[in-house]
């Protein structure tokens, strides 16, 4: 009966690996082009996140100009709801009662309101209704951005 070494196994285990110049090689090679890339791929990733950025800022603008819009005319439509909810936004701690389905059903008045007296100006990929000239071009840089987002080298932020 053959008698194993332990601790030992098959012989050409080692030998396998210290005379094979090749897997060193790409072994150098893999860690070397990680090594150089690195400082490529951080600054694309950066590029990604101010190119998001820009798209979010420019995103929010564009809702903002459409909030001022329906304020607007909320307050003329429902002027005591209006003051209350503005009141309730502004000091959470101590939120006034107010009648959420007249606030909502008021809100239903104003957006036909804007559907009769306005026309829509753009609207963007989520389908939102843009009323006003700089939301409308807001929007369209917004869904520019993220275009080129989707079309680019950021496939992690889109």
């Amino acid at each position: 009966m053959q008698q194993v070494q332990k601790g030992h196994g098959d012989s050409s285990h080692g030998r396998r690996y210290r005379s094979d110049p090749w897997m060193r090689q790409v072994l150098t090679l893999s860690l070397t082009c990680c090594w150089l890339a690195a400082p490529a791929m951080a600054a694309e990733s950066e590029a990604c996140r101010n190119l998001l950025d820009q798209r979010n800022a420019l995103a929010e603008q564009a809702m903002k100009a459409e909030i001022a819009l329906v304020r607007t005319i909320r307050e003329r439509i429902c002027p005591v709801l209006s003051q209350q909810a503005d009141q309730a936004n502004a000091n959470d701690r101590n939120a006034l009662t107010i009648d959420y389905q007249a606030l909502i059903d008021c809100r239903y008045k104003v957006e036909e309101q804007l559907l009769r007296s306005q026309r829509v100006l753009y609207v963007n990929r989520q389908q939102f209704r843009f009323y006003t000239a700089a939301g409308a071009k807001l929007a369209r840089q917004a869904d520019g951005l993220a275009q080129e987002l989707r079309e680019g080298e950021c496939p992690q932020l889109r």
